[in-house]
């Protein structure tokens, strides 16, 4: 079959780009729609922060009839590459029919563009970086995915290597739920680990996240900074994370462990939004009466831990059970009892270490991050 390649310039062509994964997963229960307008102003250049030090390239693929069948986008990430000293490009957001040949001419026309803008490697998924949605599922497609996490059929793997790339790095998640494990040996320790380390674990205060949301982003960044695939964000990426979180934040699953009035780990763990937009089926409106509208609210039933860090003079403390421990009460009470810790690096043993050995946690899904040589 023959196919061709375009890019997309203004709104029609981006409404088929935005469009299209809604009539590839139409028979598949498993996959969230997102919500059309956030994923309009992911590609808003005046609006999106990441455009400030991203060059993005959208393209859309059709087939000899006219109907488009696939997509992706093409991100040279300059502040990834002044970080890690790289010439790296990226691609993302890639969706497709089933067909070699389809998946060849996408990733092609992506890695061109990253060529003729000096890139030397291609990597991905990203949409658009480690700070926004990454990974291709390539473990664990029985359940639909939490919130900004990826889905994707299985064969989407075979498709990729089928052109040359080759895994760079896994990101696992863990899955923990209360009304199966007992997490009691937990709440002892993080009471001890309270006492000795003289520890006082607060809320986040949603009123100021504005000035909450630099504290944790000061150690976040202590926390991540050696990290494989860590990119600093920006002040007003930061500023769009404070508004975002404030949206969906409930206080006592963000905790802030403070010794001595000094912040020194936080969490963040928020509402499972999936099970709201799955109901909504792309529309704001319809998600935010699912999210808000008492009457009409969805009952969400698990949370999504994507946020934990200790400042590296505080690690082997115990502060990471005190941090899990409050979002499981915490969570709990709200009959919450359940979620997924993610995503957490293939090769960060110490953390991974504490999940599986000290909180049973359930290593139940895998996200690939692939490179090739351009």
């Amino acid at each position: 079959m023959s196919f061709s390649i375009e890019e997309v310039n203004g709104r029609k062509l981006l409404r088929e780009f935005i469009n299209l994964p809604f009539e590839l997963y139409s028979n598949d229960p498993n996959w969230v729609p997102p919500v059309k307008y956030f994923q309009r102003e992911l590609f808003n250049r005046k609006k999106h922060p990441f455009h400030e030090h991203g060059e993005v390239t959208v393209f859309l693929a059709r087939n000899g009839e006219g109907g488009v069948v696939g997509r992706i986008v093409s991100i040279v990430n300059h502040a990834h590459n002044d970080y890690h000293n790289e010439r790296t490009g990226f691609f993302g957001f890639l969706e497709a029919a089933k067909d070699e040949e389809l998946f060849s001419l996408l990733l092609s026309a992506a890695e061109e563009k990253l060529r003729t803008a000096g890139m030397d490697k291609a990597r991905g998924p990203m949409n658009f970086s480690t700070n926004e949605e990454c990974g291709l599922m390539v473990r664990g497609f029985d359940s639909p995915p939490l919130i900004m996490m990826t889905y994707n059929p299985p064969w989407y793997a075979d498709m990729i290597e089928g052109t040359g790339y080759r895994k760079l790095k896994d990101l696992y998640a863990y899955y923990l739920d209360s009304a199966v494990s007992d997490y009691s040996r937990i709440s002892r320790v993080a009471g001890l680990v309270r006492k000795r380390a003289n520890a006082v674990i607060r809320d986040i205060s949603v009123k100021h996240i504005h000035k909450e949301v630099p504290i944790i982003m000061d150690i976040y960044n202590e926390c991540w900074e050696d990290n494989w695939g860590f990119v600093p964000m920006t002040q007003l990426e930061i500023d769009m994370m404070a508004d975002e979180l404030r949206m969906t934040m409930i206080p006592q699953l963000a905790p802030i462990v403070e010794i001595d009035g000094e912040p020194v780990a936080f969490a963040v763990a928020i509402p499972d939004a999936n099970q709201a937009f799955k109901r909504a089926g792309g529309s704001l409106f319809k998600a935010v009466i699912a999210l808000k509208v008492p009457l009409f609210r969805t009952s969400i039933n698990q949370v999504r831990v994507l946020l934990l860090g200790v400042r590296k003079a505080f690690r082997g403390r115990g502060l990471e059970a005190l941090l899990i421990d409050r979002i499981i009460e915490s969570s709990k009470k709200r009959g919450m009892g359940r979620g997924e810790l993610s995503w957490i690096l293939e090769d960060n043993e110490p953390m991974r270490r504490i999940l599986e050995k000290t909180f049973h946690a359930d290593q139940y899904r895998t996200y690939r991050i692939y490179q090739k040589n351009i």
